[in-house]
């Protein structure tokens, strides 16, 4: 920070400005930025581990990779690609060829078609079902058919066995270097050509047998790696959750060099309108990457950027930070603890049993939203729209800021039940007010009726576990349909959960 002074003023601390600057390559690991001003700098390799970034503004900032490293990792994907089709092919192709010309192959068709059965199977396992256990126990049992059969046959096992696995296994590491190319280096014209050399390269060798029919097997082979490469690489970019593995392998490799933020304090920070692909959110073995309050609206190729475990995992959560438009969306069990969803459009959204714990959501539109047994403490609604809310059983305290809320209408009860008030509407202030009052409450609600002896014994094992805090029951309601309300008096500093 830098500070400026007169006789006639104190000391004043500045922000630093690097606005607009180059920053390629710069070191910034662990220095206090605190409020520093990013904005349209080129911070491309830049590192900021572990540095203070508390309020930064990295508006319209270009983070990423350089493009020395750009050229490295095309590089390294297209050989990946190329080596491992080369050895998926290759492999093909030797077996088909010794069973063209074995004596075994006279007398049965049977080895050969098991082959030929595996590699579809191993195809259609990855097409359909992603790299997931699923998909693995499929090919798994493919592969122990096709030794069955050739078993029976008086065929090697360990030639049909491990032949198909170490098929299954290079083609794998093929899809994973073609999601390497395209999150790395997203251009379709370099995974094309690298699967197109492959293809050549296994008919050439296929041609080096003497045999017809192996050439053709294995460019049928090629052919057949090649399709699914680019359909597994389309399904990626859409973040199918069946191809997490490859994503997630992927992405980690187009970080390597880019802009680091492992472990930095962000909290506050603002990324709006920067360029963040092959950036590194990530945390470090010691400690966390802060992203508390984080603003991140129109941040631009974020889906390609190494997020960790951090909320932004999470694409839908992602989705709703950038664009600020979750209107009629679900976030069930979403995770936005300390997410900054100032001003973001979420009516009719369904955010039942969501964590909103230190979010911010000021000037944030929840008409008609379902805020059911939503975790909401500490959390900002300061200036909220909330009419049409539904607010059953939310977990509020006295750290929830509710000032300034505009809301006509609530209903406490899923599907527009109880509504409050019964008619008419909230006076400007009577909202606030209300639920103010209710942080004393805690509402326990049953929808199938009580087991009093049960309820009695429960309550009493809780007032003995919080001997220091006085609970008492204020009043039961029956709503009718088997709904009881059992409205229990608590201080506002209690645990209520």
């Amino acid at each position: 920070m830098s500070s400026i002074s007169s006789p006639l003023h104190p000391t004043v601390a500045l922000p630093i400005s690097f606005a607009g600057q180059r920053l390629r390559g710069r070191n910034f690991k662990g220095q206090d930025l605190t409020g520093a001003d990013f904005s349209g700098a080129d911070i491309r390799g830049a590192n900021f581990t572990n540095a203070v970034l508390q309020g930064a503004n990295f508006t319209g900032a270009k983070a990423g990779v350089q493009k020395r490293w750009v050229v490295g990792q095309f590089v390294v994907s297209f050989v990946l690609s190329l080596i491992s089709n080369f050895i998926a092919v290759y492999t093909n192709a030797i077996f088909v060829a010794a069973l063209l010309t074995s004596d075994g192959f006279k007398q049965s068709i049977y080895p050969g078609l098991a082959v030929l059965i595996v590699n579809a199977v191993v195809i259609y396992a990855i097409a359909r079902q992603g790299f997931t256990s699923k998909a693995m126990a499929t090919i798994a049992f493919a592969i122990a058919v096709a030794i069955a059969i050739a078993t029976a046959t008086a065929i090697a096992t360990a030639i049909v066995g491990v032949v198909p696995l170490a098929t299954a296994i290079a083609g794998a590491m093929a899809i994973v270097g073609a999601i390497a190319v395209i999150v790395a280096v997203p251009i379709a014209v370099a995974v094309a050509g690298a699967f197109t050399v492959a293809g050549a390269i296994a008919v050439a060798i296929a041609g080096a047998f003497t045999v017809a029919g192996a050439g053709r097997v294995v460019g049928a082979v090629a052919g057949a790696v090649l399709l699914l490469s680019l359909y597994v690489a389309w399904r990626v970019s859409k973040e199918d959750e069946r191809f997490v593995l490859a994503r997630s392998i992927g992405v980690a490799l187009g970080a390597i060099g880019g802009t680091s933020f492992r472990g930095a304090d962000l909290t506050n920070a603002k990324f709006s309108q920067a360029i963040l692909k092959s950036t590194n959110f990530n945390h470090t073995k010691r400690k966390q990457t802060c992203l508390t309050h984080t603003c991140w609206k129109d941040a631009k190729k974020l889906d390609r950027a190494r997020v960790g475990d951090s909320i932004l995992s999470n694409s839908a959560v992602r989705k709703l930070l950038v664009s600020g438009n979750g209107i009629n969306q679900s976030y069930i069990r979403a995770n936005l603890r300390e997410a900054n969803l100032n001003g973001a459009k979420l009516n009719g959204a369904n955010l039942k049993w969501a964590d909103l714990s230190g979010a911010t959501l000021q000037q944030t539109d929840l008409q008609n939203a379902n805020l059911a047994e939503t975790l909401a403490l500490r959390t900002h609604f300061t200036g909220a729209f909330l009419t049409g809310a539904c607010l059953e059983a939310w977990n509020i305290d006295s750290t929830t800021y509710l000032e300034d809320v505009d809301c006509q209408f609530v209903y406490l009860l899923e599907d527009q039940q109880e509504r409050r008030p019964s008619s008419g509407y909230f006076s400007p202030g009577e909202f606030t007010k209300l639920f103010q009052e209710v942080l004393s409450t805690i509402d326990l609600i049953f929808r199938n009726g009580v087991d009093w002896k049960a309820f009695v014994a429960a309550f009493q094992t809780v007032q003995g576990d919080n001997e220091d805090t006085e609970l008492t029951i204020q009043s039961i309601e029956n709503k009718g349909d088997g709904v009881v309300v059992v409205r229990v008096n608590a201080p506002p500093e209690a645990d209520k959960a």
